[in-house]
């Protein structure tokens, strides 16, 4: 069974993990597709992604196609002759070219419950709208965007208070689970495709820098929940004083309070219904603190509006 030859396609640090676990259960990858180098830092190095490092250390081979659209893309992938390509946070749109070429098809290993929060971040959405419950479903890709059937998929409790990492990293652990349970049946032809409903289907848009910023005009559950999407990395921000500040980590607490305002010495931030309780906090430029260490060497105006 282990046999057949498939090829990985993946960007993000999770889907490195991925990798690692088929390696481990001895399925046989044949190549790894991962979007290519990029500059990355404060010094702007071309740097590679963290899945082609892994993937060069065990001797995999490497592509890194800018996209599909070339018949040399094509070809190279049709030479591979997979027999099944799973991808899982790659970052490209696979055209019909390629999805036509492995015996099994490609398939997609996507964190939410299928047809909700399609799309490219999924896992910050259902934070920012308070969803109580997500998963990861298995998929057999098709042209329309996170469409196609839905090969297996298995579900998980959202905790009040849990970050976007510690989510994420939850996710993984049923995810690994469930793709190498479901691989087996996939090349023994043992699975039942259940067909998404399309009227159900909601949209997770990319994350831009701007998206991140706080509105502390907006009930505080609301901003604690959009706090928590983003935690701890690349993480929410405001400004004050035209000056940028990332919260790292915040509890809350519902009180009257004075929205978009400083209200305390203790650098609480007003919301409706709430305050937003920052733990940990970020200066521009500057490395992480504790927020009693912020305070110290940080003034501050009281009843202060912040993002003004």
């Amino acid at each position: 069974m282990n046999h057949k030859k498939i090829i990985f396609m993946g960007s993000s640090s999770i889907s490195e993990k991925y990798l690692k676990s088929l390696l481990e259960n001895n399925f046989k990858v044949i190549a790894v597709y991962t979007q290519p180098p990029r500059k990355k830092g404060r010094g702007m190095t071309i740097t590679n992604s963290s899945i082609h490092d892994f993937a060069i250390k065990n001797k995999i081979p490497v592509l890194n196609p800018i996209n599909f659209k070339s018949k040399e893309s094509i070809r190279e992938f049709k030479e591979l002759d997979p027999d099944i390509s799973i991808v899982m946070g790659y970052g490209l749109l696979l055209p019909k070219a390629i999805i036509n070429i492995p015996r099994f098809g490609c398939i997609n290993i996507h964190v939410s419950l299928l047809p909700r929060w399609r799309g490219a971040s999924p896992i910050e959405h259902a934070i920012i709208f308070g969803d109580t419950k997500t998963g990861v479903s298995i998929f057999r890709i098709e042209e329309k965007l996170d469409s196609g059937p839905i090969i297996a998929s298995s579900d998980i409790n959202i905790k009040e208070n849990i970050s976007k990492e510690k989510l994420t990293t939850e996710l993984y652990e049923i995810g690994n689970n469930l793709l190498i349970k479901s691989l087996p049946k996939i090349f023994n032809k043992e699975i039942s495709f259940k067909k998404q409903d399309n009227s159900k289907a909601t949209y997770a848009k990319k994350i831009t820098s701007e998206f991140r910023k706080i509105n502390f005009n907006n009930n505080v559950i609301n901003v604690y929940n959009f706090i928590r999407a983003f935690s701890p990395n690349p993480a929410a921000w405001f400004t004050y004083n035209s000056e940028r500040f990332k919260i790292i980590e915040c509890s809350m607490e519902k009180c009257e309070s004075i929205e978009s305002a400083i209200i305390n010495e203790k650098f609480h931030i007003g919301c409706i219904n709430g305050k937003i309780i920052p733990k940990l906090i970020q200066r521009e430029g500057k490395k992480v603190m504790k927020i009693e260490e912020f305070i110290k060497g940080f003034k501050f105006q009281i009843n202060q509006k912040v993002n003004a």
